[in-house]
């Protein structure tokens, strides 16, 4: 039998609203890390030709920038377009019984709205931030005769 060469693809896009209220924590190395949960909707009919609505709940990790960014950023409530890879991971808890979660680990966050927090001013709907990665991108203004094509 020939041998089977597989692609090896492990990647996770969704969009959805984040579930929890955001504690950013750090690792014994000082690595910023951030867990939260995604909640994301999806529609269809049932038997009865009625549309229902199912709720996934999707656990997330952040690391380092993407960590602080999603913090600095969004809370309860934030809708966020999220890519990242599938990752599960074992441990034994504190009661001796081991513990398996499957996560997504977040490599690309896209803020889908920019809201302040409470207690921020709040910007006009006319005049909303870009996220501190999309004004990066913005900041130079380009023209046609910039364009190679």
């Amino acid at each position: 039998m020939a041998d089977l060469r597989l692609p090896r693809v492990n990647k996770f896009i969704v969009s959805g609203r984040i579930a929890n209220d955001l504690e950013l924590k750090f690792t014994p190395k000082g690595t910023p890390v951030l867990r939260l949960t995604l909640a994301t909707d999806r529609s269809y009919k049932d038997d009865s030709d009625q549309w229902q609505t199912v709720t996934s709940w999707i656990d997330c990790v952040a690391w380092a920038k993407n960590a602080e960014s999603i913090t600095n950023n969004a809370h309860k409530g934030s809708a966020l377009l999220i890519e990242g890879r599938v990752d599960t991971r074992t441990w034994t808890d504190p009661n001796n019984v081991n513990r398996k979660i499957t996560e997504v680990t977040i490599d690309y966050v896209h803020f889908l709205e920019w809201k302040p927090r409470d207690g921020q001013e709040s910007a006009s709907d006319n005049d909303v931030p870009l996220p501190p990665e999309e004004m990066a991108s913005t900041s130079t203004k380009t023209t046609n005769d910039d364009v190679p094509f």
